[in-house]
């Protein structure tokens, strides 16, 4: 869609047709460079296309039409028509099936109120609903919190008032060039499409998740820039000063009440505890685009070897494991059945108890080399998600890679973490906060006091 917006402004905006052909032909040239410089890496890494694994583009567009949600990624939606077997032309048929269903059931006013919820939904939460997990720093043997993952929250609440600013300004920049009828710059329509492109293309066809609007943002980065360069900033900074200076003092004194209002208000989340998993292990190449599930035959076992290097750690390991009950593939139907899990430390010659559902009790896991076991108890083969088949990917990163006996290619789905109580922010990083919100305030304060002496805003002196 961004391609496609830089297209249509170089045919709007280009100034001859030589221009623009050697605009256009440089564009082409590095989507091709792009393409192919893509293939070469994954060749270098050694990913191979596995056609089991594919799929469709429909299963997407399907999760976008789903009532039920606001079109953001759905569990049930996204491993629908997933099981092992199936091609990818298979798949996509039964999608597009799906698809039609679901059209048929909206009306015009529906789906345009659902696509509606699918804008609100990925533009108008400001990037609060992100669902990126166990950001870590460091090597497989000595992972470190990462400063995301510390200050994620905070940085993600100080960003809304950026955020909303930055929408604001974009709007009345382009409403006044709307209703003035004036030309824009290039770099601001190609700004405008972009936005436009991406989200026509994420509300009216795709699934949507609020961190796909982050691709807009770098767009209306470039309207705000313009909008500051012609917006008559001074002039109001100038009449709002004018205003605030003859009772500044007052201003400031109700400005300080808000501020210690707010102070008040939220100092609960220095003080209320939430559970917080410093991870150890963890295995990130969970089977998120296709579906990847491993067979097991009657009464094998896989065995996986890994180390812990703290102690006081839970595990938790990924235990779905499910046979096919029909051998036609257009009736595919799972039916769970157990899969046996086993947990010993080698080091410590204990044997750890692992429940049904694949974890650990707290703080049972300690300093030490593991055996983890896998047995399918059956007379049938099943299939688990809990094991990923990476092919011959280079994950030499992950400390689970070869980690199963005998089976290079295989890695388990699993995290071993030691639980931990704490607040979302410390009262040093609160009380840091709010101090500097005062200091600004006092330098506003300040400033507007001397306003002619500091803030000798006119034209012919800026």
């Amino acid at each position: 869609m961004i391609i496609i917006a830089l297209l249509i402004t170089i045919v709007l905006m280009g100034q001859t047709l030589r221009q623009k052909f050697v605009q256009i032909s440089i564009l082409i040239a590095t989507v091709i460079v792009v393409y192919f410089g893509s293939s070469i890496t994954q060749t270098a890494q050694r990913y191979e296309r596995n056609n089991q694994v594919v799929t469709p583009a429909t299963r997407y567009i399907n999760m976008g039409l789903n009532p039920n949600t606001s079109g953001q990624i759905d569990g049930n939606d996204a491993w629908l028509y997933e099981q092992p077997g199936r091609t990818p032309k298979e798949k996509n048929r039964l999608y597009l099936s799906s698809i039609k269903r679901r059209l048929l059931n909206y009306s015009v006013g529906s789906l345009s109120e659902h696509f509606l919820k699918k804008a609100t939904y990925m533009y108008g939460t400001g990037l609060t609903i992100q669902d990126f997990f166990y950001w870590y720093a460091g090597n497989k043997n000595n992972l470190e919190e990462s400063i995301l993952d510390r200050f994620g929250g905070t940085l993600v609440n100080g960003f809304q008032f950026l955020y909303i600013l930055l929408s604001v300004m974009t709007f009345v920049f382009l409403w006044r060039h709307l209703k003035n009828k004036r030309s824009i710059p290039p770099v601001v329509l190609f700004s405008v499409l972009g936005v436009l492109g991406v989200c026509a293309f994420q509300v009216g066809l795709w699934e949507v998740r609020d961190r796909y609007s982050l691709l807009a943002v770098p767009f209306t980065v470039f309207i705000f820039s313009y909008a500051l360069a012609e917006l008559d900033i001074v002039g109001w900074i100038n009449r709002f000063g004018s205003v605030l200076k003859q009772d500044v003092i007052r201003y400031f004194i109700i400005s300080t009440g808000l501020l210690v209002f707010s102070y008040l208000s939220n100092y609960s989340l220095t003080t209320q505890l939430v559970e917080k998993n410093n991870v150890s292990i963890h295995q990130p190449y969970v089977a998120y685009a296709g579906q990847s599930d491993v067979k097991i035959k009657a009464h094998d076992k896989l065995k996986i070897t890994f180390d812990v290097e703290t102690t006081g750690n839970a595990g938790i390991f990924y235990n779905s494991a499910y046979s096919i009950s029909s051998e036609s593939k257009s009736q595919q139907v799972k039916k769970y059945l157990p899969l046996q899990i086993s947990l010993m430390n080698t080091t410590l010659h204990k044997s750890i108890e692992v429940d049904s559902n694949g974890n650990t009790k707290a703080n049972t896991m300690q300093k030490g080399k593991y055996v983890l076991t896998l047995t399918n108890p059956t007379n049938q083969a099943i299939y688990t998600q809990g094991i990923v088949d990476i092919g011959k990917a280079d994950f030499s990163f992950n400390s689970l890679y070869r980690s199963i006996s005998g089976h290079p290619e295989l890695m388990p789905v699993m995290t071993v973490a030691r639980s931990s109580q704490n607040t979302l922010v410390s009262k040093k990083q609160y009380n840091a906060i709010f101090t500097l919100l005062f200091v600004i305030l006092c330098i506003i304060t300040y400033m507007f006091r001397k306003k002619d002496k500091i803030l000798p805003l006119n034209k012919s002196k800026v």
